[in-house]
C-alpha cells in the first residue's frame, strides 16, 4: 500500500516537473498583446499604431490589440505602461510627447530612460502647418503678419501638452516673435475636428489622415516642418523658408517596461523592422511625408537621452509649464 502510494507521488511530481519545464520553454509570445497609444482615436499615431498592430498580428501569430489611454498629456498612457509587468505583452507606441511630458511637471512622473525598455523607432516626420480656411491666410509670410497685427488672436491646437505639435507650435511662436494662444486637446483626432469646424485657427501636424482635407479644400497645407521640402510635398514650402533655422520633426516608436527580457526585446525589435518594411506599410505612410525609419534598441535610447535635453533648452525658452 505504502509503495503504491509512493509511486502514485512520483508519477504527480514528475507531470509537475514536466509542466513547469514547459511553462518555462513557452516562446513569446504566447497570447495576445496590447499596444498603448496615449491619445484618442482618430489621430495619426492611433492610424500609425493600428497599420503596425495589423502587421505584427501576422509577423508574431498573436493578436496585437491597440488600446487607447488618453489624458495627462500623455502620462495616462505611459505610465500604465511603466506599471506594466515586465513581459513584452504590454508596448506603448510612443512619440516625442513620452519625452517631453515628464519635462512639464515640478512632482516626479516618470524617467523615460531609466524606467523602460526600448525597442525601436519606426517613423519619423515633419508636419504640416494647416490653416482653417476661414482665416483666409495662404501664406507663412501672411500668418505672421495677421497674427503680429493681431496679438493673441490667432490659436493654435494641439493634441495635447507637451506633445510634439505644442512645442512645434511653442517653437514656431518664438521664432517668429508672435503671440498665438496654444489649445490643448486629449489626441490630435478630436482637435482636427475643432480645426475642420473652424473652432480653432491654426495646428502643426502630421500628413497622415489629412491628405484628403487638404485635396478637397477642407484644410489648407502653407508649410512643412522639415530642414527642406518634403519628397511628398515639394510643392510647399517648408517654414524654414521663411523663418530659417526652424525645423521641427516627430517620431513614433514601441517602448516597454523597464526589464523586459533582452530575448523578448530582440524578437519584437526584428518584428516590427519586418512589419515595417511591408508595402502595405511602408507605401501609404512615405506617400504621406511620413517616413518610415526603425533602429536598436540602444540608438533609440541614445537618440532619446538627447532630445530631452534638447526639449529642456526650448522649454526653459518658451516658459511653458504644467507647474
Amino acid at each position: 500500500m505504502k509503495r503504491a502510494a509512493l509511486i502514485v507521488c512520483l508519477g504527480l511530481l514528475a507531470c509537475v516537473l514536466s509542466f513547469s519545464a514547459r511553462s518555462q520553454t513557452r516562446e513569446f509570445p504566447d497570447k495576445p498583446l496590447r499596444l498603448v497609444v496615449a491619445y484618442a482615436p482618430g489621430g495619426a499615431t492611433d492610424i500609425v499604431a493600428r497599420m503596425l498592430a495589423q502587421e505584427l498580428t501576422q509577423i508574431l501569430g498573436q493578436s496585437v490589440i491597440v488600446e487607447n489611454k488618453a489624458g495627462g498629456g500623455t502620462l495616462v498612457g505611459s505610465d500604465a505602461v511603466r506599471r506594466a509587468p515586465a513581459d513584452g505583452y504590454t508596448l506603448l507606441f510612443g512619440t516625442n510627447a513620452f519625452i517631453i511630458t515628464p519635462l512639464l511637471h515640478s512632482s516626479p512622473t516618470y524617467d523615460p530612460i531609466k524606467d523602460f525598455s526600448h525597442v525601436s523607432l519606426t517613423t519619423i516626420q515633419p508636419l504640416a502647418l494647416l490653416v482653417s480656411p476661414s482665416l483666409n491666410i495662404k501664406s507663412v509670410q501672411e500668418l505672421v503678419q495677421y497674427a503680429k497685427a493681431n496679438p493673441g488672436k490667432i490659436n493654435f491646437a494641439s493634441s495635447g501638452n507637451g506633445s510634439a505639435q505644442h512645442l512645434a507650435g511653442e517653437a514656431f511662436r518664438h521664432a517668429a516673435n508672435i503671440d498665438i494662444t496654444h489649445v490643448p486637446y486629449k489626441g490630435a483626432g478630436p482637435a482636427l475636428i475643432d480645426l475642420l469646424a473652424g473652432r480653432v485657427d491654426i495646428m502643426f501636424t502630421s500628413l497622415v489622415g489629412n491628405t484628403d482635407h487638404i485635396k478637397h479644400g477642407r484644410l489648407i497645407m502653407i508649410a512643412t516642418t522639415g530642414q527642406k521640402r518634403g519628397v511628398a510635398t515639394p510643392d510647399t514650402p517648408s517654414v524654414s523658408e521663411f523663418l530659417p533655422g526652424y525645423q521641427a520633426y516627430t517620431w513614433q516608436g514601441v517602448i516597454a517596461p523597464a526589464q523586459t527580457p533582452e530575448s523578448t526585446i530582440v524578437k519584437l525589435n526584428a518584428a516590427i523592422k519586418k512589419a515595417t518594411s511591408t508595402p502595405a506599410f511602408y507605401e501609404k505612410l512615405n506617400a504621406q511625408g511620413m517616413e518610415v525609419q526603425t533602429s536598436s534598441p540602444q540608438e533609440m535610447r541614445a537618440r532619446l537621452a538627447a532630445e530631452s535635453l534638447e526639449y529642456q533648452s526650448l522649454l526653459s525658452k518658451t516658459q511653458t509649464s504644467l507647474k
